[in-house]
């Protein structure tokens, strides 16, 4: 079994999240591309911190699935390199819940926008959505510093020392685990009742705003929904095997576990960052055209381009080979 157990973890790290990095970066690369232009339909607060966001899955995939592949066929870094091993748990849960706090905020976000109090909606804001971005890019690294330290190199192997193992296992059940997902359902489903109140009260002028408004609150609260699904195993997972640090185990649950290990605190883990735009193509009709019309102007100005020059070097040929006849 634990051959067995090895080749699949083997094989569903090597082409299942590879696939997931390179869909996953593609992917984000289009959110980023969408969410930059200004004309688009979809620019305001809400789409940057969506643009913001598909940054940081763009560097969590990069940074969490790369050395997973890496380590297939080389030994792994963090076993033989002081300064790796310390930065890496640092830098990777620093992107992490800047990317989860984002999602959390843009969830208010969104709630703000149908809120009656007139100052609670100067979170719409796009100066204000960029001051709090950079707030929380700034925060996290800042509030991590602490795993630096309990960080431990033995000089075989990267481990977190043992004393401060159960309070980060009871941490990541609660501010991951419950604490933000909770307040990413609390404000999206906020935000829907309060966008249900108000659509009969919204003229036909601002109508075209809502429907802009809704589109980014669905595409939003899907991938708030891909997330909770994806990240729900991570801290229970945690938080067991903090309890059975100390527990004898046989080889056979040894291997069992890695897997379960690997299954819930990777392999899923990795989901929602590497399928963001997809989510967002499958959930939005808006989106998908807004999309193919960006593309579609994308490739016309290429090929116009391209037109351009070919036109311009066929008229120099004929000018040449006309003054060379004469």
């Amino acid at each position: 079994m634990s051959a067995s157990l090895y080749d699949v973890r083997v094989w569903m790290t090597r082409y299942i999240m590879g696939s997931y990095l390179i869909l996953g970066v593609i992917g984000n690369l289009i959110n980023i591309f969408m969410f930059t232009r200004r004309k688009s339909r979809l620019y305001n607060s809400c789409s940057l911190y969506l643009l913001a966001i598909s940054i940081s899955h763009i560097l969590n995939a990069s940074w969490g699935i790369i050395p997973s592949i890496y380590n297939l066929n080389h030994v792994d870094p963090s076993t033989y390199s002081y300064i790796y091993c310390k930065l890496r748990s640092y830098s990777q849960h620093s992107i992490v819940m800047i990317g989860r706090t984002l999602m959390v905020v843009a969830c208010i976000d969104r709630y703000a926008i149908c809120s009656n109090y007139q100052r609670f909606r100067l979170l719409n804001k796009l100066q204000v959505a960029f001051r709090i971005i950079i707030g929380i890019i700034i925060a996290w690294p800042c509030i991590n510093i602490y795993l630096l330290f309990v960080m431990i190199f033995t000089g075989k192997n990267c481990v977190m020392h043992s004393s401060f193992t159960f309070i980060w296992a009871i941490y990541t059940v609660v501010v991951p685990g419950i604490l933000t997902p909770l307040l990413m359902t609390i404000f999206g489903l906020l935000a829907i009742r309060n966008r249900r109140r108000l659509q009969g009260r919204l003229n036909g002028n601002r109508n075209r705003n809502n429907k802009r408004d809704y589109t980014l609150m669905v595409m939003l609260l899907s991938e708030v929904l891909v997330y909770v699904i994806s990240t729900s195993s991570f801290p229970v997972i945690t938080l067991y095997k903090a309890i059975t640090t100390n527990v004898v185990k046989s080889v056979q649950r040894q291997e069992i576990e890695t897997f379960i290990t690997f299954f819930g605190s990777s392999f899923l883990l990795y989901l929602n960052p590497s399928s963001t735009f997809y989510i967002f193509i499958i959930v939005s009709n808006n989106y998908r055209h807004e999309c193919k019309r960006a593309f579609l102007r994308l490739c016309m100005r290429l090929t116009g381009g391209m037109n351009k020059v070919s036109t311009i070097g066929t008229n120099t040929f004929i000018n040449r080979h006309n003054e060379t006849q004469i």
